[in-house]
């Protein structure tokens, strides 16, 4: 593809790491900037931009693509702070990198005519110093406007990722969707971590003894799906085990057992899909998780 030039208004890890596989790609850098000329400084050890300033317009000017990586409430203000200044040029593409917004909130550029889209990918970043490509294999997500969509797909290509498109609608659905996937997943395991503690086994292994199980039910997953790859006391109708498990959390854990009524509530309907239980088992089930 055409080489690009391209700014990059916010230096945190995502900024860093998009420009520096960006670079690698062979598109061009026209600068950095951020609130800080300290985050910007430490950035550009990495992409050694040639403009760098705290004044976004300074370095966007004269890019093709402009890529805001700023935190979320600052996107809004910062594409502002852009028109005001003149600071895009006239076929010029804006993109923001938040998972929880739109494209609609660069309202500024889409009203002074200029290509918007949101260019997310879905992976958290390491520290600014990276020696490996952490685009690679993962998805990133477009929506907007028919130009940034075009060339986002173009932008995830060549940064090794995969490329998917979303709509403007769904991308507060798609954001909780990850939440669901990534942050609660952590709670999910506080809640086996927790549990296993109870049970006697000791902190510093009472998640590690469950990495096996983990891993093997994500991997089976991956190879058939969810509904097939759900097994335990649920899939087997066993309404004995999830009566004892709630009357000893009820003693030992009850903080946790309204979530633990929750997961069962909602796990049957899939034990329902894999035919793996009956109605009337599902309708028992219901009854000892309400």
């Amino acid at each position: 593809m055409p080489h690009i030039k391209f700014a990059i208004v916010g230096c945190g890890r995502l900024g860093t790491n998009l420009g520096v596989q960006l670079q690698a790609a062979g598109h061009t850098v026209t600068g950095l900037s951020a609130r800080h000329i300290e985050s910007i400084q430490v950035s550009n050890q990495f992409i050694n931009a040639k403009f760098i300033d705290t004044c976004p317009w300074k370095v966007t000017s004269m890019a093709d693509a402009v890529f805001i990586t700023t935190p979320d409430d600052a996107i809004e203000q910062t594409c502002q702070k852009l028109i005001d200044n003149n600071g895009l040029r006239q076929n010029g593409i804006i993109y923001h990198c938040s998972g929880s917004l739109s494209s609609n909130v660069l309202s500024a550029a889409i009203n002074n005519g200029h290509a918007v889209g949101s260019f997310h990918p879905l992976q958290s970043f390491p520290v600014k110093n990276l020696s490996s490509n952490p685009f690679e294999n993962i998805y990133i997500s477009v929506e907007g406007s028919k130009e940034a969509i075009e060339q986002g797909k173009l932008f995830a290509k060549d940064l090794n990722a995969k490329y998917t498109e979303i709509s403007t609608e769904g991308k507060t659905l798609y954001h909780a969707a990850a939440v669901a996937a990534s942050n609660y997943l952590v709670t999910l395991l506080q809640l086996a971590r927790q549990l296993n503690i109870q049970a006697g086994i000791p902190d510093d292994i009472a998640l590690t003894v469950l990495q096996p199980l983990i891993q093997g039910t994500l991997n089976n997953i991956h190879n058939h799906g969810v509904t097939n790859a759900l097994t335990g006391p649920i899939a087997r109708g066993d309404l004995h085990t999830i009566q004892n498990h709630l009357f000893c959390m009820t003693k030992e854990l009850p903080d946790f057992v309204n979530l633990y009524k929750m997961l069962g509530q909602y796990t049957i309907p899939i034990a329902l899909t894999q035919q793996s239980i009956s109605e009337n088992t599902a309708s028992k089930l219901q009854k000892a998780l309400k």
